[in-house]
């Protein structure tokens, strides 16, 4: 008996052993520390810099005690939640899996000098970076992204390695963009229902009629108006359609238009107007226009739609953005559905 214990627990310490001298984390990697791309205490980070080769800068600043716990982007405008939540999330979980093999060495450093991004990440108490990552490609496997290391004090890392998050799939290069089109907060409507004091839609290329939703004198029911006669509408109806402008937001302000292009656009003819007056005085418009299709497509009935299906070009303050019909249509098809309806006025 004892002959047969003898080689199995030789095997299975081997085995240990090979694990460890191999393994993504073992003590000898987690012991340098040109792999330490994680950051611990992710709260404590206030200012990401992320920068690529063609010039294009993104910085986001934390701002403490913001109501919707938004970020600035490049001192000019509030930066995506879910972006900002994302880069916070993968610093925390990166994790090394091999250092690039040393045939590969030259030519990842190759790539990263001529096509990475370099990503500065501050903490609440630096004035430097504490800790500077240099992301080069994906992995030919695309499960793994290359990286490169800078720590205060410590220099540049000489050796790239291969980084991921375990339980995720892909790699992690495009979570860091400089555009600031695609870094830009969508909102355009933010706030709670007691906020809005009005809302009103105008259709002029499209069936439906303009009324306006308020609340009532009392303040305690929503409802509609069309040419200063009150609409006798479900109050269900009303509250629903209210709600949806507690949060609407445009899909990109990246409109893929040329200057000239959104030039012409602005000077077209509008599909919808929307405007919402708040409570506070604040006035916000956002005009609609139809997008040209880029395939044929057919609604329910099988009939040509004239415009893009999937996507209209919106105006807001002078800037043209990208919005979903999947996001809109819910919102227009109330004063779409008016005529109707059957409505008659009601003075309840």
């Amino acid at each position: 008996m004892n002959r047969l214990v003898f080689p199995v627990v030789a095997i299975v310490l081997i085995a240990i052993g090979a694990y460890t001298a191999f393994s993504p984390e073992s003590g000898s990697l987690d012991a340098d520390t040109s792999t330490h791309f994680a950051v611990t205490d992710t709260a404590a980070v206030v200012k990401i810099r992320i920068a690529d080769n063609n010039g294009q800068v993104a910085v986001v600043k934390r701002v403490p005690d913001h109501p919707l716990g938004l970020w600035t982007l490049n001192d000019r405008y509030p930066a995506r939640k879910d972006a900002t939540d994302l880069l916070l999330k993968t610093f925390k979980r990166i994790s090394v899996r091999q250092p690039v093999r040393a045939s590969a060495k030259a030519g990842v450093l190759k790539m990263m000098a001529s096509a990475g991004k370099r990503v500065d990440i501050f903490t609440e108490d630096s004035s430097t970076p504490v800790k500077t990552w240099f992301i080069g490609t994906p992995t030919q496997s695309h499960t793994g992204t290359h990286m490169l290391l800078e720590l205060p004090g410590s220099g540049r890392a000489e050796t790239p390695y291969v980084t991921h998050i375990e339980g995720f799939t892909g790699f992690l290069s495009t979570r860091f963009f400089t555009d600031e089109t695609e870094w830009r907060y969508t909102g355009v409507y933010e706030s709670t229902a007691d906020e809005i004091a009005t809302i009103t839609a105008v259709p002029l290329d499209d069936v439906g009629s303009s009324a306006t939703l308020k609340w009532d004198e009392q303040g305690d029911q929503v409802i509609a108006e069309l040419n200063g006669q009150r609409l006798a509408l479900p109050q269900p109806m009303l509250r629903d359609q209210w709600l949806r402008f507690k949060k609407v937001h445009v899909e990109t302000w990246n409109s893929h238009l040329s200057p000239e292009a959104q030039d012409s656009l602005r000077d077209s003819a509008l599909a919808w107007q929307l405007k919402v007056n708040y409570k506070d005085g604040r006035e916000v418009n956002l005009d609609l226009h139809w997008k040209a299709p880029i395939m044929e497509e057919y609604d329910t009935d099988g009939r040509l739609l004239p415009h893009d299906g999937s996507r209209m070009y919106a105006v807001h303050k002078g800037e043209c953005a990208l919005v979903q019909t999947f996001v809109f249509n819910p919102i227009l098809d109330f004063w779409r559905s008016l005529p109707q309806m059957g409505i008659q006025s009601s003075n309840s």
